[in-house]
């Protein structure tokens, strides 16, 4: 495991920090309306001091409503899907788990298509995904409960029958689907996009990153622990159940709630970890705040690229394969001389 003393990690936090900042203003001159970066300022600013308008109504709209939502999105989407990636990696001891390990992403495709082709409103259709994306993990848990008494195995084996048995369910809702409006609607959806988020997705989104992560924090040392192993976590005093289950629910419920608002963005919760392990080491403790802002500024940064092409908006999950397995592949030349 690499060691890095405390003054080269408050750097590390401090560079990704203003690297995050810096992303954040950067993004609102992204888009079809060009607005100087003074009148962002100042706009933005005017919520909380007494600034006389000197813009148009129309730029205020465009600031507020729209590219501020799309850009805390970004930020808490791509921190929270890192930061599972980083918890499930750590717990399986496995470098190549995802954040749809135990089968969010299959559950959520299902409940957000289901909603689709019932007409549902677009709240009805996150809120299907959420439930379904909870429900996919529900039975993974419940799977290596069972079966495997929470073994690790056979639970990483539940998650994936289970995301096969709503893929399944998926390609039968497709197939149902009118190819008009509701198959592209579901296409779209499976493939990721910020494009719909709102200040309320953010009000949704907020608190679970905020408890998800100090449930994460608050067990740090006992995840430390895990990941050397169950017995001898278990020897040092650890409740390795307990841990795992936090693990898992406070994981569960950033990726469900990151999914059901964004739609099924790959990549992000695989390589980003494996890029913040590099930096901070494989500590937890470390790990954990360092993955969360490279994945806001990773994520935030293919938003921009994705919002900055003018006549048509790519789906962000196309944007991040078409990056993430270049930066994957490198990964795995490195990995190849151990994991750590």
């Amino acid at each position: 495991m690499r060691k890095i003393n405390r003054r080269y990690f408050a750097v590390i936090l401090l560079v990704l920090s203003m690297l995050l900042l810096a992303a954040f203003s950067l993004s609102f001159l992204v888009g079809r309306y060009a607005i100087p970066p003074k009148t962002v300022w100042e706009i933005i600013l005017s919520r909380f001091f007494p600034i006389e308008p000197t813009w148009e109504e129309t730029l205020e709209t465009v600031i507020l409503q729209v590219r501020l939502p799309r850009i805390l999105l970004g930020i808490l989407v791509g921190g929270a899907l890192s930061l599972s990636g980083a918890s499930y990696q750590t717990l399986f001891k496995n470098p190549m788990v995802s954040p749809d390990i135990l089968g969010v992403s299959a559950g959520a495709g299902f409940g957000a298509a289901l909603a689709m082709i019932n007409d549902a409103s677009w709240w009805e259709i996150q809120l299907c995904a959420f439930a379904f994306g909870m429900a996919a993990v529900i039975l993974t848990y419940f799977i290596g409960y069972t079966i495997g008494r929470q073994a690790i195995t056979v639970l990483i084996l539940g998650g994936l029958v289970v995301s096969s048995l709503f893929q399944a369910l998926l390609s039968i809702v497709k197939t149902m689907a009118d190819t008009d409006n509701a198959l592209p609607s579901i296409t779209f959806w499976l493939m990721g996009s910020l494009g719909r988020g709102s200040g309320r997705e953010v009000l949704f989104l907020l608190p679970a990153v905020i408890v998800s992560s100090i449930l994460l924090f608050l067990f740090r040392h006992q995840i430390n622990a895990l990941s050397t192993g169950e017995d001898e976590a278990a020897a040092l005093g650890v409740n390795v159940p307990l841990t795992k289950l936090v693990v898992v629910v406070a994981s569960t419920l950033m990726t469900v709630s990151a999914v059901s608002i964004s739609g099924i963005i790959g990549w992000v919760g695989l390589v980003v970890p494996h890029i913040a392990r590099m930096i901070s080491g494989s500590s937890f403790s470390r790990l954990a705040p360092v993955s969360f802002l490279i994945g806001g500024c990773f994520l935030l940064a293919i938003d921009d690229i994705v919002r900055g092409i003018e006549g048509v908006e790519l789906p962000l999950g196309v944007l991040t394969a078409l990056i993430g397995t270049p930066i994957f592949i490198l990964l795995l030349y490195r990995v190849r001389k151990g994991w750590s």
